[in-house]
């Protein structure tokens, strides 16, 4: 799943468990939810938080993760991360949570690698950007390379579900010829952006122009086919992508208010690579809200065919947090540059 040549070989586990100092960047409900979990766990510890929102300016990380302040050492919120560079020295991971688009991260993600930050984000777009955004990538690995510091883009979707699971459940075949995944999730258990993002509420015709727009849909079937197809060594040729309405039936209660029967629930969005009816990628994502019996499913075909269900699917909101989390210990050990999920060894709780 590496990207370009500047690519510096495996990473690897880590060594041990050690403090580790961070920086919350974006404390949206993502960044708050990794910021809450990382509280949990032994041997991280925040030092900074930082967020452009002009209300959180001075106030108190614990304040909005609802927790007591512990031995006077409170986080402040501030909305410049270069404000406070003594915090800033005692880091080692900056918690980047606060946009899907690597072209409105990028300058973000700059500042923290030229201050010598590992960086852990959740941009679904730099989740593999070799292919869709080469100049971006590369720039950024370059900075890393300097720095000697990494950067990692972790999160459910893209990066685990559609795209590193389906490579973890392949170590067990001697060789694969397509894979397909199913994600359903019941949108009305995410967060509510998600909600806005998969068109919930709206009427067909607003959602079909807001669609053509690039304003709606999931970001990160591309980059998932994308890390899949270098993996597996096959070429990315004939990509196909729709973005379909599901419409209610009745009127169903959301977090959004009540949706008529004949608006928006959510989408169903497919993504294949390969000729129409012979695909040897394809990502089938449907989010909407109140669907019934959720769950991911994969299925590779090879020798042997592999088959993996996960009853009720992984919640994206909180997968997303735990991967996160989870990825700390690595990104400390990895070798500098811009690396993908498959560059690290697996992942786990501790």
């Amino acid at each position: 799943m590496g990207g370009g040549s500047e690519k510096e070989g495996l990473r690897q586990p880590p060594t041990g468990m050690r403090e580790i100092r961070l920086v919350h960047f974006g404390l949206g409900p993502i960044g708050l939810r990794v910021a809450r979990l990382a509280r949990s766990r032994s041997g991280l510890r925040s030092v900074l938080a930082v967020d452009i929102d002009p209300s959180l300016e001075g106030r108190l990380l614990d304040d909005l993760l609802d927790e007591e302040i512990q031995d006077g050492d409170g986080v402040r919120i501030t909305a410049d991360l270069e404000a406070l560079p003594a915090s800033i020295a005692a880091a080692q991971v900056v918690i980047h949570c606060t946009s899907s688009s690597l072209l409105d991260v990028l300058p973000e993600l700059l500042t923290c690698v030229g201050l010598g930050l590992n960086v852990v984000t959740t941009c679904e777009e730099l989740s593999y950007p070799w292919s869709e955004a080469p100049t971006e990538a590369s720039r950024l690995h370059r900075a890393c390379l300097e720095a000697g510091v990494t950067v990692l883009s972790a999160g459910v979707n893209p990066g685990f579900a559609m795209d590193y699971l389906p490579i973890v459940l392949s170590a067990a075949s001697g060789q694969v010829d397509s894979v397909r995944v199913y994600r359903r999730q019941d949108a009305g258990s995410r967060r509510i952006p998600l909600q806005r993002k998969v068109g919930v509420g709206l009427e067909v015709s607003e959602f079909n122009i807001l669609t053509a727009q690039g304003r709606l849909g999931h970001i990160g079937l591309r980059q998932s086919a994308q890390a899949l197809a270098a993996t597996f060594g096959w070429p990315i040729s004939d990509i196909e992508e729709s973005i379909k309405p599901v419409v209610a039936t009745e009127e169903t209660a959301t977090a959004l208010g009540p949706v008529n029967a004949g608006q928006v629930l959510g989408l169903k969005q497919v993504l294949g690579v390969g000729p129409p009816g012979a695909e040897y990628i394809m990502l089938d994502l449907e989010m909407a809200v109140g669907l019934s019996e959720p769950k991911d499913e994969i299925y590779l075909r090879g020798e042997p065919d592999l088959q993996l269900i996960v009853p009720g699917g992984l919640h994206g909101d909180s997968a997303t947090a735990a991967l996160v989390v989870n990825a700390l210990p690595y990104i400390v050990d990895a070798l500098p540059g811009v690396i993908t999920m498959a560059d690290i060894a697996s992942i786990h709780p501790w």
